[in-house]
């Protein structure tokens, strides 16, 4: 995954949990590709609700506040961004969670776009919408960890040492 920005979670509420589950079984790949997939469906919440992984709700785009809900909320149009969220596993202990599109990290962390001259960058606005020379995007976090994803994590690494070990989960 080529990704344009990274962020790192400790995950050290869970380590008591991977430390069981490596005792019973040296490969915890297929746990931590369930664990990137439940990322991947919580993070597609985010953009249905609007609301970040920091419990934030997002500042509205122009199109939405313009009552152009074409293609769904803020930064809902195509879906191509809340579709290239991906996780994958890295070595034998993590698994890397990313969107890899160009254009994740200026909405992730907000950005400054400065049109200046013919080779600029082309910007779409919505009709009516002033946009000047200068144009910013406010952050509206996408990507993160929370408790959410801590219960979903623990719950999966539960399932798994149950099903290694023949016990109730």
């Amino acid at each position: 995954m080529s990704a344009t920005a990274i962020l790192t979670i400790d995950g050290a509420g869970l380590r008591e949990l991977a430390r069981q589950l490596d005792d019973v079984d040296g490969d915890k790949a297929e746990a931590l590709e369930a664990i990137g997939g439940g990322w991947e469906t919580l993070t597609k919440e985010h953009f249905d609700t609007g609301i970040g992984p920091d419990g934030v709700p997002w500042k509205p785009s122009q199109r939405v506040l313009a009552g152009k809900k074409r293609g769904g909320g803020t930064l809902v149009l195509e879906g191509d961004l809340r579709d290239a969220n991906r996780s994958e596993v890295v070595g034998s202990d993590a698994v890397e969670l990313g969107n890899n599109r160009i254009y994740a990290a200026a909405h992730q962390f907000g950005a400054t776009i400065q049109r200046a001259g013919a080779h600029a960058v082309p910007l779409v606005l919505p009709a009516g919408a002033v946009g000047g020379t200068v144009i910013t995007l406010p952050a509206r976090p996408f990507i993160g960890w929370n408790a959410e994803h801590d219960a979903m994590a623990a719950e999966i690494l539960e399932s798994f040492i149950a099903r290694k070990t023949g016990a109730q989960a």
